[in-house]
């Protein structure tokens, strides 16, 4: 590993390390820390409930495209009376 790289790789865990130490002034303020971590959890939520109901909608409409896909294939296929059943027998004409 050449030196270069090496002290990206130092920089990079530094502002790493920067980054977490910020976020976790911002959350545990005692001022205001408690308003932004109800914000959070709700936005959490908000997120989770919309994904939630997109993922429903989803396969609610995968589910009727398929019934709608079956009901189309079972046009295509002869009627059953049309048949020859499984013992070798034709149908009647």
């Amino acid at each position: 590993m050449d030196l270069y790289s090496n002290n990206l790789s130092r920089a990079g865990w530094m502002l790493g390390a920067v980054a977490l130490g910020a976020i976790a002034m911002y959350v545990f303020d005692p001022a205001q820390g408690k308003r932004r971590r109800a914000l959070a959890m709700d936005k959490t939520y908000s997120a989770y409930m919309k994904t939630r109901k997109s993922v429903e909608k989803k396969a609610r409409d995968l589910s009727n495209r398929a019934q709608g896909v079956s009901a189309e294939a079972k046009q295509w296929l002869p009627e059953k009376e049309n048949l020859p059943s499984a013992h070798g027998a034709t149908p009647e004409p």
